[in-house]
């Protein structure tokens, strides 16, 4: 039995080490949001974690009982494990007839002790738990936060005492432990970094990891980015017959029409379809009275400014301003849906971006140069145009026809459909790399 006790009295301070190594690593990486739905369940031990999450004097008491444990264990085996392993040493040479003076047995078996205990320290006591509170750091804080919090009301003197000769040195350098830092909340740059290591380890979809990172693109995006451009903007002058109504409504299915004065440029406000379908009922012309006003924003506008003027008037429909405070297009909900989720064509042949039965590409002239860039895994980029549409506007200098094709950046756009003096519909095709004909001639030779 009193050969056990030493053994017993060993294990128990590495396992109390390594329990104070888990619980401040596992503290430090425990993800807070996880921790917070937990608790918001009612799960006791997530609760209690949380409480030690969202302040900071209780972090600071939780980690410094941790460091109290890890000093006392590690004390304890040196002092304790390493004499008692080192005469049980001893009294083995002695067994086995090792003729060696006392002082050389003691001193070696002092050094094998030292060892023996260093090794055990470091593996179980610090490396095994660290790693385990690293990769299971969630699990690992809920195991072993009900042990630290009775332990840290046991030692409460001393991590009291420890704690406010901390802060009181933190303070002399400007550091306010009483409040929270803000380093522990994420960024957007963070979160959308987050996203992408989540997404390459597979915890992500690539369609749900696509929309996350446009919502994080949001931020960027100005109205000119969103809008529908002025030339797929179909509205209905005030004072509009019946049938002039009824036919813009069969050509063109909205919810909301804009209502203009002499043309687009005059926008007065817009119209719903039921107030519309009110007028088709009384046989009445477009009037003022079903008009309803909406705000009007530059096209240099952030996305989040030109949403939150919708907001404030309540109202599901904005129109952008050019330079010379012209229509330059119009911001719907579904503008902002798609530049988020992308165009959901109803067949594959109407999409924005597609391939026909021979292989070529298709791409509607309201797709962005980054999306094509993007689909083509090319950098395709010109300082006055941002669409399709308006690269061929750019490069041609006047309006496109069907037929008409320009070569930009190593691909050529073919005009397939044009829609008022835009391109409806461009094919992309890659051109091939010119050949170094400098390059030929050397190798003849």
């Amino acid at each position: 039995m009193s050969a056990l006790l030493p053994v017993f009295i060993v294990t128990v301070l590495i396992a109390l080490n390594a329990l104070f190594v888990a619980a401040e690593f596992a503290i430090v990486g425990a993800p807070r949001a996880t921790i917070e739905r937990r608790a918001a369940t009612g799960h006791r031990a997530a609760r209690m974690v949380s409480r030690v999450l969202n302040d900071p004097r209780n972090q600071d008491r939780y980690i410094a009982t941790a460091q109290l444990g890890i000093t006392f264990a590690t004390l304890g085996l040196g002092m304790y494990g390493e004499h008692q392993l080192a005469h049980f040493l001893e009294v083995r040479f002695e067994e086995w007839g090792v003729e060696a003076s006392f002082i050389a047995a003691h001193t070696l078996a002092t050094l094998l002790a030292i060892a023996a205990m260093t090794y055990l320290h470091v593996v179980l006591g610090e490396m095994v738990p660290k790693s385990l509170a690293l990769s299971h750091a969630e699990g690992t804080a809920l195991r072993v936060s009900p042990p630290m919090i009775w332990l840290r009301t046991v030692m409460y003197p001393l991590v009291l005492g420890l704690n406010a000769i901390g802060n009181g040195l933190l303070s002399l350098i400007g550091i306010d432990r009483s409040q929270g830092s803000e380093e522990q909340y994420y960024s957007a740059e963070e979160l959308e970094f987050v996203v992408q290591e989540s997404l390459e380890g597979g915890m992500i979809e690539q369609g749900s990891g696509r929309i996350l990172r446009e919502l994080f693109d949001l931020g960027s995006l100005v109205a000119e980015d969103v809008m529908s451009p002025r030339v797929q903007v179909h509205g209905l002058r005030l004072g509009a017959t019946t049938e002039d109504v009824r036919s813009l409504i069969a050509d063109y299915p909205h919810t909301r029409y804009p209502v203009y004065g002499e043309d687009l440029d005059d926008i007065l406000g817009v119209a719903h379809v039921r107030d519309l379908a009110g007028l088709l009922e009384d046989g009445r012309a477009l009037d003022e009275a079903i008009v309803q006003e909406v705000p009007f924003v530059p096209s240099s506008t952030s996305l989040a400014t030109a949403v939150a003027r919708m907001r404030e008037q309540r109202t599901q429909f904005a129109v952008v301003l050019d330079e010379h405070g012209g229509t330059a297009g119009i911001i719907t909900p579904d503008d902002v849906t798609n530049e988020i989720l992308g165009r959901v064509p109803e067949t594959e042949a109407t999409g924005e971006l597609f391939r026909d039965a021979s292989g070529r590409l298709h791409a509607a002239g309201t797709v962005r140069l980054d999306e094509l860039s993007e689909r083509l895994r090319m950098q395709i980029e010109h300082p006055e145009a941002e669409t399709v549409s308006g690269l061929v506007l750019a490069l041609l200098e006047r309006p496109p026809t069907v037929g008409d094709a320009v070569e930009y950046d190593g691909i050529e756009l073919l005009v397939a459909q044009v829609d008022g003096r835009g391109v409806a519909q461009a094919i992309v095709d890659i051109l091939p790399e010119p050949r170094d004909e400098d390059a030929e001639e050397t190798a003849r030779f």
